[in-house]
C-alpha cells in the first residue's frame, strides 16, 4: 500500500491530496489502498483472544457499516484518535532499524509526515493578503508580517481546510493559541465564509488544500456548542477572554447541525 502511494506521488510530481484526487489514476490508487486496509487492519481490528467481537463495525461484501453511536464518538474524539494514530505510526517508523540510517535522531518526523508543507501555507498567506488586505483578522491592525491562523484551533480539528485559514499578527496567533475566538470574531468569520465563498474556494484549490465551507461551518458549530456545554471561554484579544454563551450559537444556520 505504501509503495503504491509512493509510486503515485513520484510519478505525478508529489501532489497534495486535493491535486491527487483530480488525477485519472487516483481511483485506481484508492481501490488498491481500500483492498489492503480491508484485508489487514479492518479484518483483525476487532479480534480479541482468538474471537471477533464487533463493537465498532459490521462488515459486508464491499461495505463497512459503523454500529450505532460509533460515528458520534469518532467525531467527538476525533482529535484524540488522530493524535494516537499519528503518534503510534511515528513510533513504529522510528523503531524499524532499517529506517535508522535515513532518520538518524530526527525529532521532527511527525511534522514532516503530517503537517501542511510550508510552501502551501506561504501560498495561502499570499492569496489571503490579496483577498483580505494587510490587516489582522482579529484586531484589524495593519500587518507587516502575517501568521496563517486556524480560526477553529488545529488542536480541536486537526485538518487543514481552506475556509479555516485567517491572517493574524504573530502576537494574536500565539495568544489565541488553542482557544476559540470570541463572538465578534465568529460572526465576522461566518459572514466572510458566505461573502467570499468563491474566492476562498479558489484560493484553496490553487494551494492544493481541501475546500469545504459546509464542513467548516458544522465543525465550528459543534466546537462552540461543546464549549457552551462546558462553560468555556473565548479569546477576545491578548490577555482578554469572555464566557462562551448560547448567544454564540444564534449565528449559525438552523440546519447547520
Amino acid at each position: 500500500m505504501i509503495t503504491a502511494i509512493q509510486d503515485f506521488k513520484q510519478d505525478h510530481g508529489n501532489p497534495t491530496f486535493v491535486q491527487a484526487s483530480k488525477h485519472p489514476q487516483f481511483e485506481k490508487l484508492v481501490s488498491k489502498v481500500a483492498t489492503t486496509v480491508s484485508a489487514q487492519p479492518l479484518k483483525y481490528l476487532q479480534n480479541f483472544g482468538g474471537t471477533t467481537t464487533a463493537f465498532l463495525y459490521e462488515r459486508g461484501h464491499g461495505v463497512v457499516r459503523l454500529l450505532p453511536g460509533v460515528p458520534f464518538y469518532l467525531r467527538r474524539f476525533y482529535p484524540l484518535v488522530q493524535h494516537l494514530a499519528r503518534s503510534h505510526w511515528v513510533e513504529h517508523i522510528k523503531k524499524n532499524d532499517r529506517n535508522r540510517p535515513i532518520l538518524g535522531d530526527a525529532g521532527d518526523l511527525e511534522n514532516f509526515l503530517f503537517e501542511t508543507p510550508r510552501k502551501t501555507l506561504d501560498e495561502v498567506c499570499a492569496a489571503l493578503l490579496k483577498l483580505d488586505g494587510h490587516q489582522c483578522f482579529y484586531r484589524g491592525e495593519r500587518l507587516s508580517q502575517a501568521d496563517v491562523d486556524h480560526f477553529i484551533p488545529f488542536s480541536q480539528y486537526p485538518r487543514d481546510i481552506g475556509q479555516n485559514f485567517v491572517l493574524a499578527h504573530a502576537r494574536c496567533n500565539r495568544s489565541k493559541s488553542n482557544a476559540l475566538a470570541a463572538e465578534q470574531h465568529l460572526q465576522r468569520w461566518l459572514e466572510r465564509l458566505e461573502k467570499r465563498a468563491g474566492d476562498l474556494a479558489a484560493i484553496s484549490e490553487a494551494a492544493g488544500v481541501t475546500s469545504d465551507a459546509a464542513v467548516m461551518t458544522r465543525v465550528a458549530q459543534w466546537s462552540y456548542a461543546n464549549a457552551v456545554s462546558a462553560h468555556g471561554h473565548a479569546w477576545v484579544q491578548p490577555a482578554l477572554f469572555e464566557p462562551i454563551t448560547a448567544s454564540y450559537l444564534r449565528h449559525f444556520p438552523a440546519s447547520g447541525g
